[in-house]
């Protein structure tokens, strides 16, 4: 229990310094709503295509279950994932994986196999995000440090989830090194072909979406602005220490956007902006969730 307030406590320090750091951009001019004139019809659009794209990812999360052999409805797919999607604040990311594998596990299900679908689900997303986002960032940044650093990370990726016997090299001295028995399952691509479908689809749905979101608030944003989402959430999310990528995920889409050819005070604003969007999926999936638990229990009744 003293865990779990001490860590929810750290959550809520690192959402106040974040406001402080929005306060303090709106204050020094980086962000001035008084330039901005939202479209409010492509603000609209890219709310929706976010929420749909975050439903999807919890029908992705039921997909993963199913491929594992174990089926839910996908009521149920929603809610274990929309109950748990604030599990990604908190340092560390596992409770992102043991979250909604916990809830599976309380309809009679496995943990070790609900652990094990939901661990390829989230390593699956990472390896999409990132590989839709090595040509754009080749083609704006050519071979510098955070190309060959995103390169990098695909290439080890993919050698690391698809080549089983690098795969269990690198897992053995992990678990050498730090004492521990970790394990991480060795993918076949021919056996996760649906749930690479997926992650790519409601990808493609939020890149969309940050389109419309970016339009809204500069109207002469070009198509490739939307490669700085899947950019900076892939990256932000492979920081590790830092809760859902605080900050690193909003210096990557701004330090892109800019590269686009946006100015800079609209790409900060685009790119903190934006953290307050995908808020608002979280918030609409965690409630969404919150009344489909609801209508169950009441319907037991």
């Amino acid at each position: 229990m003293k865990l779990i307030k001490s860590k929810l406590l750290y959550n809520i320090l690192i959402y106040i310094s974040f406001i402080f750091l929005f306060i303090y951009l709106i204050r020094t001019d980086y962000i001035n709503f008084d330039k901005i004139q939202f479209n409010y019809i492509a603000l609209a659009a890219s709310i929706v295509l976010f929420w749909i794209g975050i439903t999807m990812s919890s029908l992705s999360w039921g997909n993963a279950l199913k491929v594992h052999h174990i089926t839910i409805s996908s009521k149920n797919a929603v809610i274990s994932h929309g109950l748990s999607i604030f599990a990604k604040y908190i340092p560390g990311k596992i409770w992102v994986v043991l979250g909604r594998a916990t809830y599976v596990s309380n309809l009679g299900y496995s943990i070790n196999t609900s652990s094990l679908a939901s661990l390829k689900e989230q390593l699956i997303y990472v390896w999409t995000g990132i590989g839709i986002s090595i040509i754009p960032v080749l083609i704006y940044y050519g071979i510098k440090s955070l190309s060959i650093l995103v390169f990098g990370i695909f290439i080890l990726l993919t050698i690391f989830l698809f080549l089983k016997p690098f795969h269990n090299t690198v897992i053995k001295l992990i678990n050498r090194v730090f004492k521990k028995d970790i394990q991480v399952p060795a993918l076949r691509f021919s056996e996760n072909t649906t749930i690479i479908l997926f992650c790519s689809a409601y990808w493609i749905i939020w890149m969309v979406g940050f389109y419309f979101f970016s339009y809204s608030i500069y109207p002469k944003v070009t198509i490739m602005a939307v490669f700085a989402f899947p950019l900076g959430v892939t990256l932000g999310l492979l920081a590790i220490i830092i809760p859902s990528g605080l900050g690193v995920r909003e210096g990557i889409i701004s330090g892109y956007l800019i590269l686009t050819g946006i100015p800079e005070d609209a790409a900060i604003s685009i790119s903190f902006l934006a953290r307050f969007w995908f808020l608002s999926g979280e918030i609409f999936i965690f409630l969404f969730a919150v009344l489909l638990r609801l209508s169950k229990k009441n319907s037991k009744q």
